[in-house]
């Protein structure tokens, strides 16, 4: 580095430190936001289906009705975005749903059950079955275009914040 002191030409240590500040890339937090971010629309076109589809006391007249709504809320309030368990340093993986009770419900609400025989309940039943309600399905099919775009886009925007805040030019002594 020697030589360029003669010539003239400074700033490279500035420019080497900036160009090593970038190499690190976004930092985990802000590929978390990012992903979270991108992933908010799909999210809340789902809920919106669930919400519609909800069973609340009163909506089928003939059905027995319950007293009290069922404790742990419904379908639609225990979908979330989460951080994947499979994701490493390196690779990172993100997912949409269900969590608590949800999780043991979603698969009916999306796809339905057929008619059935219920044992346990009133001393023997026949369930009429339920038709599906699908949210997921049709919420990965609009919004799977634009969540690498979209994921992208905020990346893009948060490396550019950087490169606008890094040092410009050579120390002055």
């Amino acid at each position: 580095m020697a030589p360029f002191r003669r010539s003239g030409v400074t700033g490279d240590k500035e420019l080497i430190a900036n160009l090593r500040e970038l190499a690190k890339g976004p930092s985990n937090a802000e590929v978390d936001q990012a992903a979270t971010q991108s992933l908010r629309p799909m999210l809340s076109k789902t809920k919106e289906r669930l919400k519609a589809a909800r069973n609340y006391i009163g909506k089928y007249p003939g059905f027995p009705q319950p007293k009290v709504p069922r404790s742990g809320g419904h379908v639609d309030q225990g979908i979330v975005i989460r951080k994947s368990k499979v994701s490493s340093k390196s690779k990172r993986s993100y997912k949409l749903g269900a969590t608590r009770r949800s999780r043991f419900l979603l698969h009916l609400v999306e796809f339905g059950t057929a008619p059935h025989y219920q044992p346990l309940f009133r001393g023997g039943w026949q369930h009429p079955g339920a038709k599906a309600h699908p949210s997921l399905t049709p919420s990965f099919d609009e919004e799977a275009g634009n969540v690498p775009n979209t994921f992208g886009r905020l990346i893009w925007n948060t490396m550019s914040n950087k490169i606008s805040k890094m040092k410009k030019g050579p120390r002055r002594k």
